[in-house]
């Protein structure tokens, strides 16, 4: 691992980490607590110049983790991983920062900062219980991941995906960054659905493992950042296939030039990726979501999101989607766990509108950069 041990003027990387970020010399009121904080602050600069952090994918993806996911019982890996999500969240003071911001500006402000603190547990709990369970089908047997999707994972209202897997148009299901996600896609091809997976890997050790194993599963894989996916899922689903993509990949979107909609109640650009999909495949579109349950258990809810509640105002795919997702994350906020993205969709901090006397806006639909089709990840 290649390491910086120099910066501006000569001065070493260790240095710049035992003064701390502040450069102003802290009170002495109290010897202990200063020792303390003076040691936390360099602790904190240390790793976060040593590890090189790039995002918390990358960090929970250590080289050693194939031994510890492969062979400890899936508790102690559990309270490993979130010990070092824990530290991580430490170090990473801003992501943590605007998760806390979407939080606030999506559910208010929390009663007490008891009940704020609780609040920030429960989400950073559920996004490290998102990377244990990414991980842990990484790492483990085939036979024991197999046996998991089979036995911890439940299908509600399958009869819908069996339908419509017998008009032979092919299946377009939605899904999103809600939940036991990472289970979805082995509980369909472990019990024989022919299965096509948009995904993108931060490391080619994950990547290599994944392909390995969706072989030996039947199921197909489609990296978005390998070329132009949308013909290649469009031929997929006239295979009549199962292809398995997300409603809520933000970074992915590509949005309509004049429209927009609401997502958790914050106005966001209208992606068209899904709607051109649909409409030119003419393959039957469905949800599913994975719902955490209690003793390791898991259930995938399968719904028709132009039959729901929550999106019966509207006939645009992408818009149905996202107002079905909206109504799960409300109910449990903490099982998404892309609240960082949602950030950005917030009005600016009151400080950074006093700090130059204009109301600068932070997003234009006009300028979102387009990517690709929507993956899972």
């Amino acid at each position: 691992m290649s390491v910086t041990i120099s910066g501006e003027a000569g001065e070493s990387a260790w240095g710049r980490a035992a003064r701390g970020p502040s450069s102003k010399p802290m009170p002495m009121t109290n010897g202990w607590t200063s020792q303390r904080h003076r040691f936390r602050a360099w602790l904190m600069g240390l790793l976060k110049d040593r590890l090189q952090l790039k995002d918390i994918s990358s960090f929970l993806q250590l080289p050693y983790n194939t031994w510890i996911f492969g062979t400890l019982p899936p508790w102690l890996s559990k309270l490993y991983l979130r010990t070092l999500g824990a530290l991580y969240f430490q170090i990473a003071s801003k992501e943590r920062a605007a998760i806390q911001r979407s939080l606030e500006g999506t559910l208010g402000k929390a009663s007490s900062p008891r009940q704020a603190r609780r609040r920030w547990a429960r989400t950073r709990g559920g996004i490290l219980d998102h990377y244990h369970e990414k991980l842990y089908l990484a790492f483990k047997s085939y036979p024991t991941i197999r046996g998991n999707c089979l036995g911890r994972v439940k299908i509600r209202n399958q009869e819908l995906l069996d339908q419509a897997m017998e008009q032979g148009r092919g299946v377009i299901l939605i899904t999103g960054h809600y939940g036991a996600l990472e289970f979805l896609p082995g509980a369909l091809a472990f019990r024989d659905y022919p299965l096509s997976v948009m995904v993108h890997c931060k490391t080619p050790r994950l990547k290599a493992i994944l392909e390995e194993r969706a072989a030996g599963a039947g199921t197909e894989l489609m990296d978005p950042k390998s070329g132009e996916v949308f013909f290649t899922a469009l031929d997929h689903l006239k295979r009549g296939r199962i292809v398995i993509t997300q409603c809520d990949e933000i970074n992915m979107w590509r949005p309509y030039k004049d429209k927009t909609t609401k997502f958790l109640g914050h106005t966001v650009p209208l992606d068209r990726s899904m709607d051109i999909l649909a409409r030119k495949s003419k393959a039957v579109v469905l949800m599913g979501l994975v719902h955490r349950l209690d003793g390791r258990q898991y259930e995938l809810e399968l719904l028709d999101p132009a039959a729901h509640p929550a999106a019966q105002q509207s006939r645009q795919v992408s818009v149905q989607c996202l107002s079905v997702l909206s109504e799960y994350i409300f109910a449990q906020p903490d099982h998404w766990y892309e609240w960082k993205k949602l950030n950005q969709f917030l009005p600016a901090p009151q400080e950074a509108l006093n700090a130059d006397k204009t109301a600068e806006r932070i997003f234009d639909p006009l300028a979102f950069q387009p990517g690709g089709v929507p993956q899972l990840g």
